[in-house]
């Protein structure tokens, strides 16, 4: 009977892939990053907003600095050949777009930066994403931007369980690659309660990704706010850039292109809140769970929900004592 089961199983992946806690207990390489904090290597990561946000921009020079091992906005990066297939914004632009970017970092030719424009991509067919798999190992891809997703599904319905597949291909395209691979995509012109809810698409979309980076601009601003609304691994903080340009003289079109960091205060992470409440429970020491979450709420964007969890996350790791107070009330001090 023993026997019988081997041979009607012979060839089953099954028997190779699965894994037992040997495997999960190996010693394993420290895990990379393209962009320190970021876009880990390797994974699928979504960058949104609505149009007009230089969303695709502020990726183009991620990809630039990336190629040409040039730390990003403050942050290090790993240098790594990139590959960026651009399917929205056409030859003309992207040279121009690109020929600006490098040159506002003095990224030379012989940079690793590969691009495409307007090459039909199908992200929801095999063959074609075999062929980009191919091609990747070939050149050494390490780091692939698509812009964007409606462009490379055509034919899916994006609200709907068709895009399961083209997801589903996009991740292969990271494991097979160890490449972090990250799509432009769009945001939902109404608003929600949950930012990642304005992603644009089926639920499967944002349940397949890694890390979701919402882009935000005030209109006729120059200045772009990040934040992150998915991340299964380190909590990324909001962080923000200025984009700067000159144009070729006499022209309309650019010439030199690049962005600076800009410093933004932290109101929404989860940090941001613990450094709250403790600087509410130092300057008030014994207060009660509703003094602490009030006045942390007045100077955040987290809300009371929220703040009473991580209030609660905090005295599980010691960084504050509850003491009893008048009718059994919980006091919070930092001892």
């Amino acid at each position: 009977m023993e026997t019988n089961f081997i041979e009607t199983f012979a060839g089953d992946p099954w028997e190779t892939e699965i894994c037992t806690l040997s495997h999960a207990f190996a010693k394993r390489e420290p895990l990379n990053y393209a962009v320190d904090g970021l876009f880990p290597l390797p994974c699928l990561g979504l960058v949104y907003g609505h149009p007009g946000t230089l969303k695709s921009l502020i990726l183009a020079d991620t990809a630039m600095h990336i190629a040409g091992g040039l730390q990003w906005l403050g942050k290090a990066v790993k240098k790594i050949p990139v590959l960026w297939v651009d399917l929205d914004n056409g030859k003309r632009r992207t040279h121009e777009r690109f020929e600006a970017l490098a040159r506002g970092i003095n990224l030379t030719e012989e940079a690793s930066f590969y691009y495409t424009s307007m090459l039909p991509y199908n992200a929801g067919n095999s063959k074609d994403t075999d062929l980009l798999i191919k091609r990747m190992l070939s050149l050494g891809i390490k780091f692939l931007i698509i812009d964007n997703l409606g462009l490379i599904s055509p034919g899916a319905d994006e609200n709907s369980d068709a895009m399961i597949a083209v997801m589903s291909n996009l991740r292969r395209v990271a494991e097979e690659t160890g490449a972090a691979v990250v799509v432009v995509h769009h945001q939902r012109k109404s608003q929600s309660a949950r930012a990642g809810e304005t992603l644009r698409g089926h639920s499967s979309i944002e349940s397949a990704v890694d890390l979701c980076l919402l882009v935000e601009r005030d209109p006729d601003s120059n200045t772009i706010n990040i934040k992150s609304t998915k991340s299964r691994d380190v909590e990324v903080y909001p962080f923000a850039a200025e984009f700067n340009y000159d144009h070729k003289e006499g022209t309309n079109e650019l010439y030199r292109a690049w962005f600076d960091v800009v410093q933004v205060e932290d109101v929404s992470s989860d940090r941001a809140a613990e450094l709250k409440i403790m600087d509410v429970v130092s300057e008030r020491p014994l207060g009660n769970q509703k003094i602490i979450i009030e006045d942390a709420n007045r100077a955040l964007r987290v809300g009371k929900n929220r703040l009473r969890l991580i209030l609660g996350s905090l005295v599980k790791k010691g960084k504050l004592k509850v003491r009893e107070g008048a009718r059994g009330a919980k006091l919070y001090v930092i001892e």
